[in-house]
C-alpha cells in the first residue's frame, strides 16, 4: 500500500512539472500597450481564445476567434492592459494539442525589475536625496546679498551670492530627478498606483515648467549682474549707495 501511494505521488508530481513547463510565457509588456497574443499550429484550421483573465482573476475577454496570419500562425491583439500583473490565456483549436494555456506579464516599464536593479535604483535615489539636502545645507553658508554696513550702505559686491543661485537651480533639478526615480519605484513595487501617480504628476509639472524657470533665472542673473556692475562703478568713484540702491 505504501509503495502504491509513493508511486501515485511521484506520478502526480511528474505531471505537475509537465503542466508547469508546458505553460508558455509570452513575455513582459508595458502597461497600456497592445499585446500580440500568437499561437502556431501547422495542422489547425482555427484557434480560438477561450479566455484571457486579468491579474485579479476576472475575465477580460472570452470566446474570441484568432486571426490567421498564414503558415499555421494565428494571433489576437489584446489591448486591455491597464492593470499590472500576470494575465492567463487559455484557448482551443482543432489541431496540435487541441488546447493551450499561456500567460504574459504587464509592468509599468515593460520589464521586470530584479532585486539587484531595485537596490541600485534605491541606492541612487538615496544618493540624490543626500546631495539634495547637502545642496541646501551648503547654501546656508553663502551670502544672499552684497556687503553693507549697519546703516545699509553698500560697501562691496559679494560675488559668492551668484553661487548660491546656482545651488538653487541645481536643487530644483535634483528634486525633478528624485520625483522621477521615486515614481518609477512606486509604480514597480506598489499595487495601489495613487501614490505613484501623484509622484509622477509632480515630476511632469516640475519638468514641464523647468524651461520657463531656467529662462527667468538667466534673465534675473543678467539683471543682477548689470546692477552689480553699476554699483561697482559707483564704488570705484568713491560713491557708496545707500538703501535706495
Amino acid at each position: 500500500m505504501g509503495k502504491k501511494l509513493s508511486c501515485l505521488l511521484v506520478v502526480v508530481f511528474f505531471f505537475s512539472l509537465v503542466n508547469v513547463s508546458a505553460l508558455e510565457d509570452l513575455g513582459i509588456y508595458k502597461q497600456g500597450e497592445n499585446i500580440r497574443v500568437a499561437q502556431v499550429c501547422s495542422d489547425a484550421t482555427y484557434i480560438n481564445i477561450s479566455s484571457i483573465t486579468y491579474p485579479n482573476g476576472t475575465t477580460a475577454i472570452s470566446n474570441i476567434e484568432m486571426t490567421s496570419a498564414g503558415s499555421g500562425e494565428f494571433y489576437y491583439l489584446f489591448n486591455f492592459t491597464d492593470d499590472k500583473g500576470r494575465y492567463d490565456v487559455r484557448g482551443i483549436s482543432d489541431g496540435c494539442g487541441k488546447t493551450f494555456a499561456t500567460y504574459f506579464t504587464v509592468t509599468h516599464l515593460g520589464k521586470e525589475l530584479s532585486s539587484a536593479s531595485a537596490m541600485m535604483y534605491i541606492g541612487f535615489l538615496a544618493l540624490l536625496v543626500l546631495v539634495f539636502f547637502l545642496n541646501f545645507f551648503g547654501m546656508g553658508f553663502l551670502p544672499s546679498k552684497n556687503n553693507r554696513d549697519e546703516e545699509g550702505v553698500l560697501l562691496s559686491i559679494n560675488y559668492l551670492k551668484y553661487f548660491r543661485n546656482v545651488l538653487w537651480m541645481s536643487g530644483y533639478f535634483l528634486f525633478i530627478a528624485i520625483m522621477f526615480i521615486a515614481s518609477n519605484l512606486a509604480f514597480a513595487f506598489l499595487e495601489e498606483e495613487m501614490f505613484a501617480n501623484m509622484l509622477f504628476t509632480i515630476f511632469k509639472v516640475s519638468f514641464g515648467v523647468a524651461p520657463v524657470i531656467v529662462i527667468v533665472w538667466i534673465i534675473w542673473i543678467f539683471v543682477t549682474m548689470f546692477h552689480d556692475k553699476q554699483f561697482q562703478s559707483m564704488l570705484n568713484r568713491g560713491f557708496f549707495p545707500g538703501n535706495d540702491y
